[in-house]
């Protein structure tokens, strides 16, 4: 007879079941928790600043993505292969943030000039410029770290936490809508916590240590992430750039509009990614395909009953999530759940798949070529962009992604099947 807590038990003792659990209650608490405050922020702010926010934050995920520069991907399957190797992980740690230090700065100075260069970035440039800490606080989480090593359960501690922290004061502090400036600020305080305690217990139960810079294994990380970046900016271009565009476009109103969609479709799609990394390190080392069959289906099948669901429900769930100013957020919903239909398959053949063994180009270069194209289309068609088209166009943009990367999936299972007969 199925024994419920026995095979819980039995889950419990699995790394892979356990950086799962950690993974996914680390996105949810960085996702949900801000999500509990989306019904007041709605109301009390509006759609038009609300969509200020939004923008703010796109442009700080855009600069986070140049100061990782891929290492959330390379850095963990580096650890993950040498973790048992003292003096390496301690040098790939320290070359790493020596590296950040000096992207963190660049990005700092790029984001002054685009302010103050821009009318409709200059508008609002204290609620761009207090949002930096949400990438000063992304830089300094070793999550890239604690990934390779596969043990998550501290940073999901510290998040819960600093999360907390961030939550409590949106009730707090924001009021009026002329206090919209100030949210940027607390995402800040509640990033810039958690990363400086996750880099605590880094030091404190791992033992790791800061070296001297070396140019030849600077060299190496950089050389190892570029395609890691590439990918990452490139998907960072046709995600977070539709947001912006939105704003620039049509006015912060439809920014608010489209990103009140957008996070309800992100709620969603929340489980996939920590799905992903849980799993890339894993196949990585141990390639087992039949686990990862299993893992596919159901998340396809999860992915399907979910986004249904939504459809039907899109009005109500709009309403009750944002308030009646965001009514016409319930049409771009439906849309999106469509989108999750082709965005959930090419996540998950996309790096604990193709990545994992060997074929990472067509998880890298998919995501590159289809971004062009999508950044490509998105300025000839600038003047004519309605928030309906922009996800139409992510439509097109994720079936090219999907395409490429099933390419891809075709490649590998011929050379599986070839070194199986080699082996027999």
């Amino acid at each position: 007879m199925f024994n419920i807590k026995k095979e819980y038990q039995r889950f419990k003792k699995n790394q892979l079941f356990n950086n799962f659990v950690s993974l996914f209650s680390l996105q949810g608490i960085n996702l949900i928790l801000p999500f509990l405050t989306l019904p007041y922020l709605g109301r009390v702010l509006g759609a038009d600043r609300y969509g200020v926010v939004l923008m703010v934050y796109a442009v700080m995920q855009y600069l986070f993505v140049l100061c990782d520069y891929g290492f959330n991907l390379s850095a963990t399957k580096d650890v993950s292969i040498y973790r048992e190797d003292k003096q390496k992980i301690n040098s790939i740690f320290s070359n790493i943030y020596y590296i950040k230090l000096v992207l963190v700065l660049l990005a700092f100075i790029v984001l002054v000039i685009c302010v103050f260069s821009f009318e409709e970035l200059s508008e609002h440039k204290v609620a761009y410029l207090l949002g930096f800490g949400i990438v000063i606080g992304q830089v300094l989480n070793p999550i890239w770290f604690f990934q390779g090593m596969e043990n998550m359960k501290y940073m999901t501690r510290v998040n819960v936490i600093a999360k907390g922290l961030f939550t409590i004061l949106i009730f707090i502090v924001i009021k009026t809508e002329s206090d919209y400036y100030k949210v940027p600020l607390l995402y800040s305080i509640g990033f810039v916590i958690g990363g400086i305690f996750s880099l605590y217990f880094a030091f404190k139960y791992f033992n790791v240590k800061f070296g001297k810079p070396d140019s030849v294994e600077i060299k190496r990380l950089l050389r190892n992430s570029t395609q890691y970046f590439l990918s990452r900016s490139s998907a960072a271009l046709y995600t977070s750039s539709n947001t912006f565009i939105a704003g620039l476009a049509l006015g912060n109103y439809f920014a608010g509009i489209f990103g009140a969609a957008e996070k309800i479709f992100m709620a969603m799609t929340v489980i996939y990614a920590p799905l992903g990394d849980a799993l890339y390190p894993y196949m990585a080392k141990n390639r087992d395909l039949k686990l990862y069959k299993k893992i596919f289906i159901g998340a396809i099948l999860a992915n399907t009953v979910i986004a249904t669901l939504v459809y039907f429900f899109s009005d109500m769930i709009v309403v009750l999530v944002f308030g009646p100013d965001f009514a016409d957020s319930a049409d771009l919903l439906r849309l999106f759940c469509f989108l999750a239909l082709l965005f959930v398959p090419a996540v998950m053949v996309g790096y604990p798949l193709l990545g994992a063994l060997g074929k990472e180009k067509y998880a890298n270069y998919s995501v590159v070529f289809a971004s062009l194209l999508h950044v490509a289309i998105l300025i000839l068609c600038y003047k004519y962009l309605t928030v309906n088209r922009i996800v139409y166009l992510l439509f097109f943009t994720q079936s090219i992604v999907l395409t490429i990367r099933l390419v891809g999936v075709k490649k590998l299972s011929a050379e599986l099947k070839q070194e199986n007969k080699e082996l027999n």
